[in-house]
């Protein structure tokens, strides 16, 4: 287990290192490359930008890997990163695991997650396996769960309703933080079109 945890990150940096001469990825979020992370602000107001925000997403023949970084998340929140395909066909979209994290005090973080071809969905829509890492439009949809709870860490960081308490927010639809306990939802997204 520690060995995973120690190469998988090295994995990510690899797969980014193979994109970096690539003009469609960077994670310089001042080039049109990236795409801005929107979080809900009020309903009226609609999506709004994150300021200092940004995710990336590397396309290979063999997968995809993701890079989002944030900011005005709720220290000491966990939160899960999800991959969110859309099939060129009408239908729901698939989605599985990325990343997670626990938010420090800066309430800053980044997330990174790479799906290969051949993978399952943990949600599957119209797809049941990942097929079309060049041009499926990719959402990485930002989960959280609230405050850790006692015992409850693994499952609150690594799946879709860790910790959750039923009558929250649920859906694709974007809905504002909080630090209640039980509380889970899709708080921010990066929307990466279809190529």
């Amino acid at each position: 287990m520690l060995i995973q945890k120690l190469l998988f990150p090295l994995l990510v940096l690899f797969a980014f290192a193979a994109c970096e001469d690539d003009d469609d990825v960077t994670l310089d979020p001042t080039k049109d490359s990236g795409a801005p992370v929107a979080v809900y602000k009020d309903s009226s107001e609609g999506r709004t930008v994150v300021q200092g925000a940004y995710s990336g997403l590397c396309r290979t023949e063999d997968g995809i890997t993701a890079h989002f970084r944030t900011e005005d998340l709720i220290p000491g929140n966990a939160y899960t990163l999800w991959f969110v395909v859309f099939d060129d066909e009408p239908g729901p979209p698939s989605s599985t695991y990325a990343s997670g994290y626990v938010a420090g005090e800066s309430g800053e973080a980044t997330f990174a997650g790479h799906l290969r071809v051949g993978d399952g969905f943990d949600a599957p829509g119209t797809l049941t396996t990942f097929n079309t890492p060049l041009t499926a439009e990719v959402h990485l949809a930002l989960r959280t769960h609230g405050p850790v709870q006692p015992g409850k860490i693994q499952i609150q960081t690594q799946t879709m309703d860790g910790g959750c308490t039923s009558g929250f927010p649920s859906g694709p639809l974007l809905h504002p933080d909080s630090d209640e306990v039980g509380y889970c939802a899709n708080v921010q997204v990066a929307i990466h079109p279809a190529q």
